[in-house]
């Protein structure tokens, strides 16, 4: 009786997985790519570091004092929530 119950453990525990592992295997045959139930398959992307480019450098943001304040569209909510 003993064997049954650590067979019906195994059984148990091994069935979700072996399930997952089943349905990556029919996606990866139907053509599917980068599904990502099983992650450890998909290799990760390259980082460089150490490269700087122009492209991404940003000049900070300058505040115009004549700016107009846009009023929200929940204002009135607004003042009775207050």
């Amino acid at each position: 009786m003993n064997f049954v119950n650590e067979y019906a453990l195994l059984f148990a525990v091994a069935l979700p997985v072996v399930a997952i592992v089943a349905i990556q295997v029919y996606l990866f045959v139907s053509g599917e790519r980068g599904t990502l139930l099983i992650p450890g398959l998909n290799s990760y992307p390259s980082v460089e570091y150490g490269k700087a480019t122009t492209a991404t450098q940003v000049a900070p943001a300058t505040s115009s004092k004549s700016a107009t304040r846009v009023e929200p569209s929940n204002d009135e909510m607004e003042r009775q929530a207050a």
